[in-house]
């Protein structure tokens, strides 16, 4: 009977234990919700939404093709080898093994040629694809999910969380198919020599199997952080124009561009980066600035600057591989 009580009395604690841990959490969740209170600012006429989503788009791509615009060269020859390749399997396939070879020893020298120029180069890229994962939220409702998360999570309701944590998103996912350098030329060589041999549809298979190897390279890039962005050129243009009421579209801007990087935040992005808290008093200097009149290019330039580095050094100078 003794040893009975002690069980029960131990599974008592432990249940008490999991129970504190488990208040404990979304206790500390609270805690953590600075800007659960935020409230989004109307938008001015002057930036629509569908202006937003367009200028958020230009500027991804911008940023993107900025990354590979030293790489021009190999890039445009990267995307001839893969066109090649594809021909070389079109061409065995109709048993036009001259046209074959000949394709395929273009497609080598080419190779070549950019290991050479670019010893440096593991992965060059020849295409480019763009998803858009936006979750339509306030702040308030974020936090709601990622307690609702937590309380999942805790209670052992695993499949639950995830759902909700993975459409916890407001993000661009860039696509990068890349050429492999290091693995590519080993198997066009292969595919020479098999097919000198006469093995056509294991020249064939290694063609194939080279194209379907393409090393795909995912950046996810915040919404939230770029349409601040795209909120502060507004306002930066604002302050230069003519416009009766200027002073309060700008500032309207600039408390649009501060909530966009409290929802960046609230959705993890770059959580607790000291950089978030900069911004913010950079806009909270800005708006003071444009309502006493002040000189406020230095300090738009300044704050460009800020979310640029910011931007580039959180979210595109991450990358994963697939």
């Amino acid at each position: 009977m003794k040893k009975i009580a002690f069980v029960l009395v131990m599974t008592i604690l432990l249940s008490g234990c999991k129970n504190q841990e488990k208040n404990k959490n979304l206790s500390e969740m609270k805690k953590e919700q600075i800007h659960k209170d935020v409230q989004k600012p109307e938008a001015q006429k002057q930036m629509t939404d569908t202006q937003v989503s367009a200028k958020v788009s230009e500027n991804v791509k911008a940023q993107v093709e900025a990354g590979q615009k030293k790489d021009t060269v190999a890039i445009k020859q990267a995307v001839d080898i893969i066109k090649k390749t594809t021909e070389a399997v079109k061409f065995i396939k109709e048993d036009k093994i001259d046209e074959a070879e000949k394709v395929m020893a273009q497609v080598v020298g080419e190779l070549e040629i950019i290991i050479a120029k670019n010893p440096e180069l593991a992965l060059v890229p020849v295409d480019v694809a763009y998803e858009t994962r936006d979750l339509v939220v306030d702040i308030p409702t974020v936090y709601k999910m990622t307690e609702a998360a937590q309380k999942a999570m805790d209670d052992g309701y695993y499949q639950s969380a995830r759902k909700i944590l993975s459409d916890l998103a407001s993000e661009i996912v860039v696509k990068t198919s890349n050429l492999p350098l290091a693995t590519y030329p080993d198997a066009m060589k292969m595919a020479v020599r098999l097919l000198s041999e006469g093995k056509k549809d294991e020249a064939s298979a290694v063609l194939i199997s080279a194209l379907n190897t393409l090393v795909v390279v995912e950046q996810n890039i915040p919404l939230p952080v770029i349409r601040a962005e795209e909120y502060i050129k507004a306002a930066a243009s604002v302050t230069e124009g003519q416009e009766q009421n200027k002073i309060e579209i700008a500032v309207n801007l600039l408390e649009n561009a501060d909530y966009q990087l409290k929802l960046a935040e609230a959705l993890g992005y770059g959580k607790r980066d000291k950089e978030y808290k900069e911004l913010a008093e950079a806009i909270d200097v800005l708006k003071k600035a444009i309502q006493e009149k002040q000189e406020t290019k230095t300090l738009f330039d300044d704050l460009k600057n800020k979310i640029q580095n910011f931007k580039t050094r959180l979210f595109f100078g991450k990358e994963s591989k697939e």
